[in-house]
């Protein structure tokens, strides 16, 4: 290895040929000037050694190596220009100095250069090996090595070229045949910034990784793909616009991971490397833009933070001029606008998630644990992008991962959301002491009735309880409850289900018969629930006898609407109760 104090021996032999003494104390005035030049040039040589080019170790290729990064084991160089021919950066040796385990660069114009030096031990002479760069996103990867004939040759791969042409290998990752010797150059070049890891692979071991990859995020494909059919059923049975938000998520979240790791150059872009360099900005713009949307729609923005919806909105346009920029043309300019608007959209949908919480949704706060999972493998997928992570098992799947099982959590609060306002909605139409339709629920199946095409008419009947007050006063409320609760049951079983049977008020009940109902099928339900409810009601141990009165009204016969038809129905019931109650009057 060349010393980074190369410049140590010319000095040291000016330092010894001097010819003046090691001073004594009566002697140091007369030496002092020589002695102090001596120091001056010794402070020299090492400040320069500091600085000075320095070689990378070669590296001596044996099989523990196998799957190791070796970007610390490489030295490295920069063309700022991006544009200096090949020749000239490998004739110029001392452009190089050790990388360090540099691996990353940032947005720039700048093109850059690894270089390994290596040699193998006996034992793998003539084994295959493989050198494997694994980045996330690179537009422009080229590889020097040298030829049968001794002289270098080169290798264009990267997102600029399709797919079989820049690659050696049958595999999502950039895979090399590692030469019998070194020196071999790598060069990276994107302006929107990359990570370029380097490993070096035995081919058994290599096809145990790509095997044991392939199944991870195969497995996580199939689980997408499963909670994306399983909700796309649910959305299109439901109707519901959130559930269709979560599918657009959940596809363009697959396509983005299956970019990022290379399938989708490897399966669908093998001949349009302008689609895969496009799908780096286009993709993740999507998923956020669909995002976005879901939790517009999930947690209801638009209702109860109407303040926040509209920034969702601004942040929605914001994805969709990122696309169209792309799309157009511009690289580094979309590249940077999606970095720069991540932050802002975390923060905004934490605070969303909080105040929802806050606000009494317990869905925000499995979707809030949800998102920091994926916020948290976001932050792992952006160290490793940008170099400072190298790849491993762990950095490999960690966005996928957290990204699937995020979506599984986002999948079951949406299904429990969707219980909730089923639940809600059902309540809305619910009599909540007895358990049947309300007054709501009786008006919607009227209208439903009204406006079919079927040109039969229909029975509305109103049935009121006689001697119920003297239940309440004498034995409370409570009690009084139970006998309405059991005698709704009881009303409930004398109807047809396609029927409907109504609590309107304290002790009225309102039957609506359905256009089916013949008058015979009319007057067996009036006795069957005249006979319920002559029947008495057991609580605890007291029986309690009631009757009811019924008024019977026909549509159209009688009235065309609501509150029509039941006004003649409670005329005839009335005339009911002053006949005696339990029994029926016709209008």
């Amino acid at each position: 290895m060349q010393n980074k104090l190369v410049i140590f021996p010319t000095l040291i032999q000016v330092l010894l040929s001097s010819r003046c003494p090691m001073p004594r104390a009566n002697r140091l005035s007369a030496c002092a000037p020589e002695y102090f030049v001596r120091l001056l040039l010794l402070l020299l040589a090492l400040l320069l050694g500091l600085f000075a080019p320095a070689q990378a170790d070669e590296l001596l290729l044996e099989r523990g190596l196998s799957g190791v990064v070796i970007n610390k084991r490489m030295a490295a160089a920069i063309d700022d220009t991006a544009r200096l021919p090949w020749s000239q950066i490998l004739a110029e040796p001392q452009r190089f100095i050790p990388a360090s385990g540099w691996s990353g660069a940032g947005l720039g114009s700048e093109a850059h250069w690894l270089r390994l030096d290596f040699r193998r031990t006996e034992v793998e002479r003539g084994a295959p090996w493989w050198l494997v760069v694994e980045p996330l996103n690179l537009y422009d990867l080229r590889l020097y090595r040298r030829n049968a004939f001794g002289e270098f040759e080169e290798l264009a791969s990267g997102e600029r070229v399709p797919f079989a042409a820049g690659r050696e290998r049958e595999w999502r990752q950039y895979a090399f045949i590692l030469p019998e010797q070194g020196p071999i150059y790598l060069r990276a070049y994107d302006p929107a910034g990359a990570s370029f890891p380097v490993a070096l692979w035995h081919q058994d071991d290599l096809e145990d990784h790509e095997h044991l990859g392939e199944l991870l995020l195969g497995s996580i494909y199939g689980a997408l793909l499963a909670m994306c059919l399983y909700n796309l059923f649910l959305a299109l049975s439901l109707r519901s616009q959130t559930y269709g938000w979560y599918v657009a998520t959940t596809i363009t979240l697959g396509i983005f991971l299956a970019h990022l790791h290379g399938h989708t150059a490897q399966w669908w872009w093998r001949d349009w490397p302008q689609w895969v360099a496009m799908g780096r900005i286009v993709l993740p713009s999507l998923w956020g833009l669909t995002l976005t949307g879901f939790i517009m729609s999930f947690f209801r923005t638009s209702t109860f933070l109407p303040g926040a919806h509209r920034l969702l909105q601004v942040i929605m346009l914001s994805y969709l001029l990122i696309i169209t920029m792309r799309v157009a043309g511009l690289q580094a300019l979309p590249s940077v606008v999606l970095t720069a608007l991540s932050l802002p959209v975390a923060a905004l949908v934490l605070y969303i998630a909080i105040r929802r919480w806050h606000q009494g949704m317990a869905a925000a706060r499995y979707f809030l644990a949800a998102y920091t999972l994926l916020l948290a493998s976001s932050v792992i997928f952006l160290l490793r992008s940008s170099g400072w992570l190298m790849p491993n098992p762990l950095t490999e799947v960690a966005l996928p991962a957290a990204a699937t099982f995020a979506s599984l959590i986002f999948s079951l609060v949406l299904t429990g959301r969707i219980k909730s306002l089923r639940y809600e909605s059902e309540a809305a139409f619910t009599d909540e002491l007895t358990g049947l339709p309300n007054r709501r629920a009786l008006e919607q199946r009227f209208k439903l009735y009204t406006e079919s095409e079927t040109d039969h008419g229909f029975s509305l009947l109103t049935v009121d309880l006689d001697k119920f007050k003297p239940v309440n006063d004498q034995w409370g409320h409570a009690e009084g409850d139970q006998v309405l609760r059991a005698l709704a049951q009881r009303m409930q079983a004398c109807v047809r289900q396609e029927d409907l049977v109504a609590r309107v008020g304290g002790d009225e009940f309102v039957v609506l018969l359905s256009p089916s109902a013949s008058p015979r099928i009319v007057t067996t339900v009036i006795k069957r629930l005249l006979e319920a409810t002559h029947e008495s009601v057991h609580v605890s141990t007291r029986s309690h006898s009631l009757s009811a009165s019924v008024g019977l009204a026909h549509y159209p016969d009688h009235g065309r609407t609501l509150s029509e038809l039941s006004r003649l129905a409670d005329m005839a019931m009335y005339e009911a109760k002053r006949a005696g109650g339990d029994t029926w009057r016709e209008v």
